[in-house]
């Protein structure tokens, strides 16, 4: 989501600001982030990072949330943005930039979303068992599944049991939960507050009691899977900006029991002198002894770059 400080400004701004669709032949590029040094140890260690630029398109900006998985030439990424855009890219093992495919998400009539509105996406989860793709958007809160490539048409979900949402905090976080009895059901999270279980053979909604949030004026972004053997814990992502102060983010363990979500774990607090920056979106890639977490922010200004966080985390 956009920060309240620039909303007059894109208003006013919009034709000129707003993303253009391909130039020529794209591609991504990505410049390590300078070392840091005397950083406070968390449990979470930062491992290092990039500036994410897009050469050929300016549709690689505004990224809400990233699914990440390994891959034989490095790491792959698929992201979501404000936009309604859908990105696709790899982190080589080797060299600064790759191939680069954004698309439009797509409505049911498999038309481009018509505004800002309603392109606004904000998180995405991945079905294992069939590779569906349910996302999540902000203006016209509401959740679209697509097929594993998110191409084509999208299916709006017909949710029933949540309330009205503000237009500009509505369903800012998602995550796919499978129980150990094979029960599949959406943990949704909106910007203004507030946690709903999904089931997805009924599509009725039930509130859930979760935790407060990390501190005042934080707000939830993003959930996420940890690991598909502990379906039960998730990644909370939560934000924080003012102008005097800057961003700050926190990234917690969140467990569900029953219907409550609980705090399980505080792992990660992202504040000078780590690269700061409206981090937006969480994934996490299994690794022999922990986890690897990738961490992309949608930038405060139009102008800023994006950046790609990583950090191991032993549990």
């Amino acid at each position: 989501m956009r920060l309240v400080l620039l909303f007059s400004a894109l208003l006013t701004t919009a034709a000129l600001a707003g993303p253009v669709p391909y130039q020529g032949g794209t591609r991504v590029s990505f410049t390590p982030l300078p070392a840091v040094s005397g950083a406070p140890a968390q449990k979470a260690r930062y491992v290092g990072g990039y500036e994410v630029k897009g050469e050929g398109t300016s549709w690689l900006t505004g990224l809400s949330d990233l699914v990440v998985k390994p891959g034989k030439d490095g790491v792959m990424i698929d992201a979501i943005g404000d936009y309604g855009s859908r990105a696709r890219f790899t982190l080589p093992v080797r060299g600064t930039e790759g191939p680069l495919s954004v698309e439009m998400l797509r409505a049911a009539d498999g038309k481009p979303f018509g505004n800002k509105s309603l392109s606004d996406a904000e998180d995405m989860s991945v079905d294992p068992r069939d590779g569906s793709v349910y996302v999540s958007f902000e203006g016209d809160a509401r959740v679209m599944r697509y097929g594993p490539d998110l191409g084509g048409p999208g299916e709006r979900l017909p949710l029933t049991g949540l309330p009205a949402l503000p237009s500009n905090e509505g369903l800012e976080a998602l995550t796919l939960h499978l129980s150990t009895k094979g029960v599949a059901s959406l943990i949704l999270g909106a910007e203004v507050g507030g946690f709903w279980r999904c089931a997805l053979d009924s599509y009725r909604c039930e509130t859930l009691t979760g935790p407060t949030t990390p501190g005042f004026t934080y707000k939830l972004v993003s959930l996420a899977p940890l690991d598909p053997a502990r379906p039960d814990e998730m990644l909370a992502l939560y934000r924080f900006y003012l102008p005097v102060v800057g961003a700050r983010n926190v990234l917690r363990v969140l467990r569900l029991e029953g219907n409550r979500l609980k705090v399980i774990d505080e792992i990660l607090r992202i504040e000078p002198p780590l690269p700061i920056d409206n981090y937006e979106g969480v994934s996490a890639v299994k690794t022999h002894d922990g986890y690897r977490l990738y961490l992309i922010s949608d930038p405060i200004g139009d102008d800023d770059p994006t950046h790609l966080l990583m950090f191991d985390y032993r549990p």
